[in-house]
């Protein structure tokens, strides 16, 4: 009898683990992008947030602010952007759980856009770095 139990528990209480465990497996192996110091404008017609944050969790923002409300997650890969723009790709929003679709210009965007091609100087598309 103790010999069943004992196997029952062995096998049942793994597995348990595991399933509970799963979620936090998922996010454990997503990397962490900080993007720091930037302008960003989370959405048309929204006011520019001053040095800001956006925090991406594999291809989606986790979260987007000003930087003193917002901490920086602890072994993250941290983007300094202080003098640039941080703007969403055209049909896009910077917020929590929308896609990490972005664009890093040099000057003032008109609204959301590049007020010329060249101030773009690089992309994030699905939370991956576009040069």
């Amino acid at each position: 009898m103790n010999k069943v139990l004992l196997l029952a528990v062995s096998i049942v209480v793994p597995a348990a683990l595991v399933v509970m465990g799963c979620g936090k497996n998922e996010q454990a192996g997503v990397r962490l992008k900080v993007l720091l110091g930037a302008t960003t404008i989370v959405a048309p017609g929204d006011a520019p947030i001053l040095d800001s944050i956006v925090v991406i969790a594999g291809s989606k923002i986790r979260a987007a602010g000003m930087r003193k409300d917002i901490p920086v997650p602890q072994n993250s890969d941290r983007t300094d952007l202080t003098g640039r723009w941080l703007v969403p790709v055209p049909g896009g929003r910077i917020k929590p759980d929308e896609p990490a679709n972005l664009l890093i210009l040099k000057t003032a965007p008109a609204g959301t856009t590049a007020a010329d091609p060249a101030d773009i100087t690089s992309r994030i598309l699905n939370g991956e770095w576009k040069f």
